[in-house]
This record gives structure tokens, sequence and C-alpha cells, in this order.
């Protein structure tokens, strides 16, 4: 009792000395037309301020519809306390009528804080704008229209400075509405094109996690479809894109695995502005798939030359050895076939290419040398089979290839006419196939 006689004491003291002191200041034309207004406004303020303190809300709302009409320029705070009155009275309403009288009510405060603090540097309109539209959104979210409205308001208020959270939670509305067909594909990838762009800028280098965001909700809604991803870039496409343009357009095409001529249009753009083994190794698939083995070789080898890491290096030879055999060019074949087994000598399939290879360049020599070639063909064959052994459906192919490689070897008597032995050692000389080997019978 004696704490509370206290406290009343001292509330009175300070409520006496404060209506005191308005009587020898003037707060300035913003709180009234003239000092007399303005003193009782002031003290209305102090009343309203005092009860949103206690979290009286009911009685802070008897002073703020007056404060509103007649000092709506005195003081922020103002706003900022009658934005969390209403967020508070919308949250423990139970009546819907009362909910949308409070968003109402609500949205008039964002509304005039704009207007008369619209310019303060650090909480003017753009920040305004950003949190009345968050709020809509969560306590009126059925109102499709209005939401997007306000994001869109607040969006064009903050620019280029807009915050990437706010961003994606913008993206997230308009993704919802295109998948409830309630905004035309045109609309929803153009909005994407814009907001996207905002991540590209300096001072967002650090938002990589908001700009995969954006993209997953962009991929997530279906619209980043081959056909409307080539509708949104052929313009820019056509007509001298930098490279962050046909870096985002090819980064769509692979993630939708688009394979129509307009991906390889903008593939080789970006590849002769900003070569990369990522995308030589793309376009090297997209070319093959199209049947244009020349092309897919050229990027093969781009990559290769352009690649230091020695595990892509000896992936990239192995693949380019394979590509080469189905292009009918074996020497080259066993050239990079060769170049694997030099990074890594147990790489089965580095010598099952190898293999292959010299069974087509031993086709190409005749008589004894041919037969004789066949041996280096054999053992090649049978170093891949060792060193596969765990892939059964290769070393069953290999197995059928080495009988009848086996079929092909010299008789022994073509061997004793030459004065060869079983199991003696064996130069192979037969074109560009050759190395030591060991004379075996048919």
């Amino acid at each position: 009792m004696e704490n509370l006689f206290r406290k009343l004491t001292l509330t009175l003291a300070v409520t006496v000395c404060a209506i005191a002191a308005y009587g020898q200041q003037d707060f300035g034309p913003k709180w009234g037309a003239d000092p007399a207004e303005r003193e009782d406004n002031v003290k209305k303020y102090n009343f309203f301020r005092d009860a949103y303190n206690n979290k009286e809300y009911d009685e802070a709302l008897t002073y703020l519809p007056e404060l509103l009409e007649k000092a709506p320029e005195g003081t922020q705070n103002l706003y900022i306390y009658g934005i969390n009155i209403y967020k508070d009275k919308i949250l423990k309403s139970t009546s819907l009528a009362d909910k949308n009288s409070y968003v109402d009510e609500l949205m008039k405060l964002y509304d005039m804080r704009s207007q008369y603090f619209g310019s303060d540097p650090q909480r003017g309109t753009p920040y305004i704008l950003a949190n009345k539209a968050n709020d809509y959104a969560s306590f009126k979210p059925a109102d499709r229209e209005n939401v997007i409205r306000y994001y869109q308001e607040a969006l064009e208020a903050n620019g280029e400075s807009a915050e990437p959270d706010f961003v994606i939670l913008y993206f997230n509305e308009l993704t919802n509405d295109y998948k409830d067909d309630l905004i035309e594909a045109d609309e929803y990838m153009a909005e994407y094109d814009k907001l996207e762009a905002l991540f590209n800028l300096p001072h967002n280098s650090g938002a990589a996690g908001q700009k995969n965001t954006l993209e997953a909700l962009f991929i997530s809604s279906g619209a980043a479809n081959c056909e409307n991803i080539e509708r949104l870039f052929a313009d820019r496409v056509n007509n001298d894109p930098d490279v962050e343009t046909l870096e985002k357009a090819v980064m769509l095409l692979a993630r939708g695995k688009c394979d129509s001529d307009f991906y390889g249009i903008v593939g080789d753009k970006l590849y002769a502005q900003k070569p990369t083994t990522w995308l030589a190794m793309n376009l090297a698939d997209y070319y093959d798939a199209k049947g244009e083995a020349t092309r897919s070789l050229e990027y093969l080898n781009a990559a290769i030359a352009n690649e230091d890491d020695p595990e892509q290096r000896l992936n990239l030879a192995i693949r380019i050895s394979g590509s080469e055999l189905e292009a009918g060019n074996a020497r080259s074949a066993a050239d990079f076939a060769r170049q694997a087994i030099n990074q890594n000598p147990e790489s089965g399939l580095a010598y099952f290419f190898l293999g292959q290879a010299y069974a087509v360049g031993a086709n190409q020599c005749s008589g004894f040398d041919r037969q004789a070639a066949y041996w280096v063909v054999y053992d090649t064959l049978a170093k891949a089979k060792s060193l596969l052994g765990n892939d059964t459906s290769q070393v069953g192919n290999i197995d059928s290839q080495m009988a009848r490689i086996r079929a092909n070897f010299p008789t022994q008597e073509e061997c004793f006419f030459r004065g060869l032995e079983n199991g003696q050692s064996y130069t192979v000389r037969c074109g560009w196939v050759g190395g030591s080997t060991t004379v075996r019978y048919r």
C-alpha cells in the first residue's frame, strides 16, 4: 500500500511539473494553430503515450483521433504507437467486422505517417510502405488485389534499395497468385526478371541465399518452362545481350532441361564471351544429342584445354576418347585414352576405349602386321577387364570382344614361317598402332 501511494504521488508530481512546464514553452506550429491549442495537444499526447506504455490501449484510442486531426505532424511516435495498438487489436479481435475495421484504421495510419513523415531519411515512405504491405498481407491475405498492389507500391518507393527479404516476400505472394491462375505468365515472368536484376546490384552481393530462393520460387511455379523462358529472353538475346542476361537465360534453360535451338544460340553466345568448362560440357551434350558430333567435340576439346582440375581433366579425356570413337576418329580416340591413362593408370574405361581404338587401327593394316596388332588389342582389353572387374556388364562385353580378337591371331604356321615362337616378345608396328607384346597362336 505504501509503495502504491509513493507511485501515485510520484506520477502526480511528474504530471504537475509537466503541466507547469507547458505554460513556459511553445511547442511549435506542428502541435497546433496557437499556443493554447499546442499546449492542449501536447498534454493529450502525453496522456496517450502513458496509456500506451501501460498497455491501456482502449484509453489510448480515446486520444488518438483528435491528435491525428489537430496535430498530425506533432511526432512520428503518434503513428508508431497507434500502429502497434491496432495490430494488437486485430490479433485479439473475435469479430470479423471488428478485425476488418481495425485493419482499415491501420492502413490509414500508415498512409498518414507516409504523408507527414515520408521524408524521414531512415524510416520514411519506403520503410513505411514496406511495413504496410507486410501487415496487410498478414491480416487480409484473401484480398489478393490489394496485397499485390501494396507490395508493388512499396517496391516502387524502395527502388534499387529494396531489402532482399522484402523482395522474396513479394515474389512468394506473386508465385502463389500465378499458381492459382490469378495472373498471366507474361506478367509473372516480367516481375521475376525485374526482381532478379535487383540481386545483381553491387550492394546486394551478399544476398546469394535470397537470390537462390527467388530462383527456386520461379522454377517451382511452373512458369519456367522452355517456351516461356525463350519468350522472356528472345528479344534481348537477339540484340547484343550482356553476359549477365546470357548467364541468366542459360541457367534457366539448363535447369528446365531445354534442348531447343534457342539453347544452342544462347549457349554459343555466352561461351564466346565467357568460356567455362561447365558450359562447354553442357553444349557438348546439347550438340551430341542433336547428332552434331563435330560441334560436340569442339566444345569437349575446349573444355579440356581450359580445365586445371586433374579429376575433371581425366573425366574429360575419357569422354572425348569415347566421342572420337563414335565420330570415327580412332587415332584421336587413342590419344585421349592414353592421356587419361597417364593421369590414372587404374582407369579401366580408358583402357577399354584404347582397346577399341587399337582394333580400328589394326583393321587399317593388312597381312601379318594386322594379325600381330591384334595381340596389342587383346592385351589392352585384358587390362581393361582386370580394372573393370566389378562392372559385370562391361566385363561381359569385353570377354566377347576378346574372343573375336583371339580368333584373328596368326596361326602357328604363320608364326613359324617368321621364326616366332609362342610366348616370345614382339614389337608391333602397324600404322599408328604399336607396342611391345607377346607372340600367341590362334
